[in-house]
């Protein structure tokens, strides 16, 4: 091999060596999303309990902060965020200030309510969304996801992933201490 080729190939090393090491110092948790810091997308419809549910109507403009998690019975993922769920709802049951929604897609009803009986019920509503209107309107591509949105009706955050102990403290609660939503962001866990 020639001294050009030798330092070609130590070159194209250290370039690769590199740009891994800018990988390195990234945060994978955060992803940029459009759907932060713009007006939220409507969520309505027949709910599991078969209730009617319009997020607009029944939980901003009551000046609450909604929580909005995609979920299916058929996600691993949604079974090891669930006992989170009911913790988080039997944490902030009495907050005038907060509410959660959840949005179960690409399921039967069944399925659904069969998942609440096995895995417990959070005690609160989730709207039914079989064909995933509601989730292709929000760019929900997998689940868990998770968005917070404003009393204003503002997109605060998106998280994918499972949300996990601690979650609300140290993400939710600033945007909600502080009346509206800090720097706009998405997660990732």
């Amino acid at each position: 091999m020639n001294g050009f080729l030798k330092f070609a190939l130590l070159g194209v090393i250290v370039g690769i060596l590199g740009l891994m090491a800018l990988g390195l110092g990234q945060d994978h948790k955060t992803i940029p999303s459009p759907l932060v810091n713009k007006p939220a997308l409507p969520v309505a419809g027949e709910t599991l309990t078969g209730k009617q549910v319009d997020m607009q109507a029944d939980y901003l403009q009551q000046g609450k902060w909604t929580l909005l998690n995609f979920w299916g019975s058929w996600c691993g993922s949604c079974v090891a965020e669930h006992p989170y769920l009911i913790s988080l709802a039997r944490q902030t049951k009495d907050r005038a200030d907060f509410v959660m929604l959840g949005v179960d897609f690409k399921d039967s009803e069944g399925r659904a309510k069969r998942f609440l009986s096995r895995h417990g019920d959070p005690g609160y509503e989730h709207v039914q969304d079989p064909k995933q209107k509601i989730a292709i309107d929000w760019g929900v591509t997998g689940a868990p996801e998770s968005f917070l949105i404003s009393p204003q009706g503002v997109i605060c955050l998106k998280h994918i992933g499972p949300l996990y102990q601690g979650w609300f403290e140290k993400v939710a609660e600033p945007h909600i201490q502080s009346g509206a939503c800090l720097q706009g962001e998405a997660k990732r866990s």
